[in-house]
């Protein structure tokens, strides 16, 4: 077995060296994912004649290499399986007998690249040599001519106790390690020859002898790729810029600088502030230019209000009396900048009575104050 694995590792250097001109940078296929389908052959290792024991096997694998060293994967081979008993080590049997029955093993196994342990800066990725070693449950069903042989063997003295010790046995445990040559045609797609060996439960295959069995497997397969990092994009270089003779500078062109508009004329808002004054028990506003100055305003402020307030004087009358005449006269404004053309949404007409004296002097309360808002 040392002889094997120094044959194998400079096998994996000899790769490395002899495809240094495929330049393929690592970086390009790790990490990534991959399936594989594999057939070949298995054989168990028996007192009885290995040759006889072969049969076909297939497997699958799902598995993720992390870097460029190393990945996991879980695999599943198995189908037809043969046992055998030796008529000398079975005293119970006429001639020597084998027997079939179905059987898969699922195993968890480590992948180490060895190409890339042993050669970390090799410039290509076409060819690997891969170890592995991982551990699973294998299981077997269809044991019916490993039942006949056993219901007709007669017991001598020396007879195997594996009937009695593995009966009713289906499942065991798995021990593996091998190697897997791997050959990439591209970045997603490559074949791989591997070759196994299983460690298995003395149980597996029902006949137990007191020690573990070996099963050794050869199997060619195809892999898939996927889940790697995206090529970098070439980078291309433009050309250089063609030499061109400096052309002499024009004289330079003196624009004018064009007139800078003028300011917008600022207006500025005129306040409004008109007041009406009354004698003793009269409510009719006077004079009409007082009421043209008001409706000149509000023709040019459209969008302004008024407030139209009516009082009367505290020195006559009586409040009631003079609720009316400040009521009276404000209102009386109001109709008639109404008549002038001024709508009633743009004013606010209020009243006091005698509770409220804008002026010092008595008589001049007797009024109304027409304010611009």
């Amino acid at each position: 077995m040392k002889k094997f694995f120094n044959i194998a590792a400079v096998v994996a250097l000899l790769f490395g060296v002899s495809t240094a001109a495929v330049a393929q940078d690592s970086d390009e296929y790790y990490p990534h994912n991959f399936i594989q389908l594999q057939g070949g052959a298995q054989a168990t290792l028996t007192h009885y004649d290995l040759m006889d024991l072969v049969t076909p096997q297939f497997g699958v694998a799902f598995g993720r290499y992390f870097n460029s060293k190393v990945g996991a994967r879980l695999h599943f081979q198995g189908y037809d399986i043969k046992g055998g008993f030796q008529q000398e080590r079975f005293p119970g049997l006429s001639q020597d007998e084998s027997y079939n029955f179905k059987a898969i093993t699922g195993d968890l196994d480590l992948l180490m690249n060895m190409s890339n342990i042993l050669n970390p800066n090799r410039a290509s990725q076409r060819f690997n040599w891969i170890l592995l070693a991982g551990v699973g449950v294998n299981y077997g069903w269809d044991f019916d001519e490993y039942k006949g042989i056993v219901a007709n063997m007669t017991r001598g003295n020396n007879f195997y106790v594996g009937p009695e010790l593995c009966g009713t046995k289906h499942s065991s445990y798995n021990g593996r390690f091998g190697t897997q040559f791997e050959y990439n045609f591209s970045r997603n797609f490559g074949v791989n020859l591997e070759l196994d060996a299983n460690y298995k439960n003395d149980c597996y295959n029902l006949k137990a002898n007191f020690d573990p069995d070996w099963q050794i497997a050869a199997l060619l397969g195809v892999s898939f790729k996927f889940g790697m990092k995206k090529k970098a994009a070439p980078v291309v270089l433009p050309p250089p810029p063609p030499v061109v003779e400096p052309e002499p500078e024009p004289e330079p062109v003196v624009v004018p600088e064009p007139p800078k508009p003028e300011p917008a004329p600022v207006v500025k808002e005129e306040p409004l502030k008109e007041t009406f004054f009354y004698l003793i028990r009269e409510s009719d506003p006077d004079p009409e230019t007082t009421l043209n100055k008001i409706v000149a305003w509000c023709n040019k402020y459209p969008s302004k209000s008024i407030s139209v307030k009516g009082y009367a004087d505290r020195g006559t009358g009586n409040p009631t009396i003079n609720v009316g005449y400040a009521k009276a006269r404000a209102e009386k404004v109001a109709k008639a900048l109404q008549d002038k053309g001024i709508p009633a949404s743009r004013m606010t007409v209020e009243s006091f009575g005698d509770t409220v004296q804008p002026f010092a002097e008595n008589d001049r309360n007797r009024c109304v104050i027409v304010v611009g808002e």
